[in-house]
């Protein structure tokens, strides 16, 4: 029995869902759902935190990415209206809903082939999203993201040191001179493995609710905090395989592997940030969060 009202949904879009099964819970809620042989995914975006304008920006994106040899994107699926997304209820809650088409293929593994493979597609996807306009509407600024982090962990008994690392690893951003006037542009914001899918050696991305506009090391560092998270003793091997796929395609400049450590922290950061915000953590589970994302932020990382 689905939450989603099947009927309803099938009239927006113009199709007949025959059922629509929850594969993602938490704060965004994703459903794979079919109709007759056409596979599709819809999300529900959370109730806050996620405005019209941003997620208009996202569906903007998906639409206008140049189509490159070697990478795919889920593209977002029109109501029968023309409209961009859905208005859905989900236990007696309105959301906005987007229905995006389902890439085929298998999981990307984390060895040193598929990692570079995908690499080589982060890079290529970079290319394929530049110079869409985002009007401003997604920055992903290191310093703001640090200050917005810090703030929101006030709310949070016993966070003052990870508030503390937090505002240090702003202060390591914004000292170096090498992490300014980085190349730039339109990026997935959160690029890993989990979120792409390969066939042919083509590479799908999927899940751009993250996305914005910010330095392109950006995505190479929260991959690289995905590895680091996944297995320590793998991340150097790996984030070397990533490093070389991605220089493939576009040569990395010494001063962007220079602040590369300072955006694997950045991407603990914005985990915090996402936690802090959007997430209710038992009580039991806050410290084990903090002492962790403290350790992280204090640590100097050679990569």
């Amino acid at each position: 029995m689905s939450d989603i009202d099947l009927h309803r949904l099938s009239q927006c879009y113009g199709r007949a869902f025959a059922g629509c099964e929850l594969v993602v819970p938490g704060v965004n809620r994703t459903y794979r759902t079919a109709a007759g042989d056409d596979v599709y995914y819809l999300r529900l975006y959370r109730p806050i935190g996620r405005s019209p304008v941003e997620i208009a920006f996202e569906m903007r994106l998906l639409r206008e990415v140049r189509p490159i040899p070697g990478i795919a994107v889920a593209r977002p699926i029109r109501t029968v209206d023309g409209e961009d997304c859905a208005h859905v209820q989900l236990n007696g809650v309105g959301r906005i809903a987007g229905l995006f088409q389902a890439l085929d293929g298998r999981p990307l593994i984390d060895d040193t082939e598929d990692v570079a493979l995908f690499g080589s597609a982060l890079a290529k996807l970079h290319s394929a999203l530049a110079g869409i306009d985002g009007g401003g509407v997604r920055p992903l600024d290191p310093a703001a993201l640090c200050a917005r982090a810090a703030a929101s962990l006030m709310s949070i008994p016993g966070s003052e040191a990870a508030q503390c690392a937090v505002d240090r690893c702003r202060v390591e951003i914004l000292g170096d001179p090498a992490a300014q006037d980085l190349p730039s542009g339109n990026c997935h914001g959160d690029a890993r493995l989990a979120n792409a899918v390969v066939k042919d050696g083509s590479v799908g991305f999927f899940d751009f609710d993250d996305c914005g506009c910010g330095a392109y090391v950006l995505d190479l560092g929260t991959a690289a905090w995905h590895f680091l998270r996944g297995d320590p003793a793998k991340m150097a091997v790996l984030v070397a395989a990533l490093l070389a796929g991605y220089g493939r395609v576009r040569p990395l400049s010494r001063a962007e592997l220079q602040v590369l450590p300072y955006y694997v922290k950045l991407a603990e950061v914005r985990a915090l940030l996402f936690l802090a915000e959007f997430c209710t953590l038992a009580d039991g589970l806050w410290p084990l969060v903090l002492d962790r994302a403290t350790d992280l932020l204090e640590r100097e990382l050679t990569i």
